[in-house]
């Protein structure tokens, strides 16, 4: 069985690895903020884009978009 100190060098050790791995990736630095930013959490991206979404929809199907979206989900009657 490992013990702790083990342990937190092994994490050390992968950690610096991903950090090479991190460091020779061909990806513009904001590309990697926004990945981080996203990472932390999901939500802020999808309720603002599932809003936006819902207006489109709304703005081009009217009231109808009710029954498209009551149709989708297995209707309500």
């Amino acid at each position: 069985m490992k013990n702790e100190h083990n342990f937190i060098e092994e994490l050390e050790k992968k950690a610096k690895v991903q950090h090479r791995l991190v460091e020779t990736e061909v990806m513009p630095e904001w590309a990697k903020g926004l990945g981080l930013w996203l990472a932390v959490n999901p939500w802020r991206v999808l309720i603002p884009l599932s809003a936006i979404l819902y207006v489109l929809l709304r703005m081009t199907l009217g009231l109808g978009m009710v029954e498209k979206v009551l149709e989708l989900f297995g209707g309500f009657r």
